[in-house]
């Protein structure tokens, strides 16, 4: 039997990490399970290092609810294009190496030592507090998960934008303000004008039932897409951001009936293309800024309510 305990330095030598491959390939056909030996960036992964990573933190039900998986993807030293180092390393486990952790669970071989697990933890996590360094690549995780929602509307072929399902609590409530004020950070301090020579305007084919009008400030970013509905006391937009985070979204308003979503994502050369963008949305009539507010969802959608200007 492979021993799978630490000796000393995780990657082992090649002899330790041919011999893990064999045990496991073993494995998943003694159970008639598929495998296929992971590969990142075109090379074989080093699977015996993952699993003492894994099992010297206590296991995958430690290292997830821990929030270690960065920690451990991170001691695989990834290029800094990759963005996505948790999901990537969680996803190279659970397809390769889960079945047979539980395996050995089952038999006695492998025993949760939480005592030991403050020794391995690394500088930048905490157990409960989840506290990861400013890198962004952790966070990424929830971008990795908006584009796969993305893909699966995008499927649906009918260029229809269903009902957000809003179930976060963070929202965006637009300040009182003439001119377009920023939900974002205070560094954003350049004002829109809709007379700048690089606009570009479209009538998007998503907004029927109203008048409304899409202009790119800049660059078109074509796989924003946004559908405008009216109703009886306002307007309802509705948005697919694919790919960026709560805190890269922004949105402005002004009297005038004029929306400004704004993206900016933090690392430019994250795998997906996602670019920054500025789009105007002018509504075919006045709105109140002041009861104006935005959602974003964890899965890509931003939905904004604008009511109609009341007359005074």
């Amino acid at each position: 039997m492979f021993d799978y305990t630490t000796g000393g330095d995780d990657s082992g030598t090649e002899e330790e990490q041919a011999a893990f491959m064999k045990e496991l390939e073993r494995f998943h056909r003694e159970k008639m399970l598929e495998f296929k030996p992971p590969k990142f960036y075109g090379e074989g992964l080093n699977c015996l290092k993952l699993w003492r990573q894994v099992t010297g933190l206590g296991g995958y039900d430690q290292v997830t609810s821990c929030k270690l998986w960065r920690q451990v993807g991170e001691s695989f030293k990834p290029p800094k294009t990759c963005t996505t180092v948790s999901w990537t390393f969680r996803n190279f486990y659970e397809k390769a190496l889960l079945e047979y952790e539980k395996h050995k669970i089952e038999t006695g071989e492998f025993q949760v030592a939480s005592s030991a697990l403050p020794d391995r933890f690394g500088s930048e996590s905490q157990v409960g507090g989840s506290h990861v360094s400013g890198s962004g690549r952790a966070r990424r995780e929830s971008a990795t998960r908006a584009m796969q929602g993305w893909h699966s509307q995008r499927l649906l072929g009918n260029g229809e934008i269903a009902d957000p399902i809003i179930k976060d609590k963070g929202h965006i409530v637009l300040k009182k303000d003439k001119t377009p004020k920023s939900s974002g950070s205070a560094k954003r301090k350049r004002t829109l004008s809709l007379e700048d020579d690089r606009v570009i305007p479209y009538k998007s084919d998503q907004l029927h039932r109203n008048d409304s009008m899409v202009i790119d400030m800049g660059p078109p970013a074509d796989w924003v897409k946004i559908n405008v509905r009216k109703t009886k006391d306002c307007y309802e937009v509705y948005a697919l951001v694919p790919g960026l985070l709560r805190e890269e979204v922004h949105v402005q308003s002004d009297p005038a009936g004029r929306l400004i979503v704004t993206g900016e994502p933090e690392q430019l050369d994250n795998p997906w293309g996602v670019t920054p963008f500025k789009k105007v949305i002018s509504l075919p009539s006045r709105i109140d800024p002041h009861q104006t507010s935005a959602v974003v969802t964890l899965h890509g959608q931003l939905f904004v309510r604008a009511p109609f200007e009341q007359s005074k």
